[in-house]
């Protein structure tokens, strides 16, 4: 016969036993719904239909193009389409969500107001990272000889990319893409004219004292990359994994 004090240890051991398996079970669950909970959310660049603000076809002041929650955040202005009237492109920002994608409008002077010529989600990339870091140290657009510019510079990985967009033929189209990166041991420069067909690489080797360089051009032709479907940064990587050394 078990006497009252094994069966107190008996039943004590059996009780920490179960509470020990509930603890686990406890913390297990815990750790996936962690889990789940912290996973990455999509980023709002794999769909930006989904959200997409309503730009009016015209207005007054380029402010009339800003819908709520919005605000400009780059801006240039000069005629781009060759008739004489001062048009304008403006970059905008979420004021709600700063990684978000960055609309670029473009609108063309009439008279006295302003009509939307085009816009694009695509060929100014989000201003932050995540992590609230901004991609890139410098940003710009210009209107300069016809020629709409747009120049992101960065002394960290980003690098820097320019791109170049031309008014032919009564459609806005990216007619260069220009790209500078520091890597261990050189850097290198790349340049795609897209209305020659051509993708040149510089390669400079910073590891020998001169800095010797090496340029390589080969043809490289796409097809016309009109402003609203321009993703200058993925055109540079493409051509790069392509022709690229």
């Amino acid at each position: 016969m078990i006497k009252p004090l094994q069966k107190f240890v008996f039943f004590f051991n059996i009780s920490l036993t179960i509470i020990a398996c509930q603890n686990k079970k406890q913390q297990a669950e815990k750790i996936v719904a962690d889990t789940v909970k912290n996973q990455p959310e999509l980023s709002q660049q794999a769909d930006s239909t989904s959200a997409d603000p309503f730009f009016p076809g015209t207005g007054n002041t380029i402010n009339d193009f800003v819908p709520a929650n919005y605000k400009i955040d780059l801006e240039a202005t000069g005629d781009l389409n060759n008739d004489g009237l001062k048009d304008a492109v403006i970059v905008l920002i979420s004021q709600q969500d700063s990684t978000a994608l960055r609309p670029t409008l473009v609108l063309f002077k009439q008279g006295e107001k302003y009509k939307r010529y085009d816009q694009s989600f695509s060929a100014v990339e989000p201003k932050y990272r995540e992590n609230g870091y901004s991609i890139y140290d410098y940003e710009n657009i210009k209107i300069d000889s016809g020629k709409l510019v747009i120049s992101m510079q960065a002394t960290g990985p980003a690098g820097s990319i320019e791109s170049t967009y031309q008014y032919i033929n009564k459609d806005l189209i990216l007619t260069q893409v220009s790209a500078f990166s520091m890597g261990a041991g050189g850097h290198t420069e790349q340049k795609i004219d897209l209305l020659k067909g051509t993708y040149t690489q510089t390669d400079i080797n910073t590891m020998k004292e001169d800095m010797p360089s090496t340029t390589d051009t080969k043809n490289y032709k796409i097809p016309t990359v009109l402003f609203k479907d321009s993703d200058p940064g993925k055109i540079m990587t493409n051509a790069f994994n392509k022709v690229g050394n």
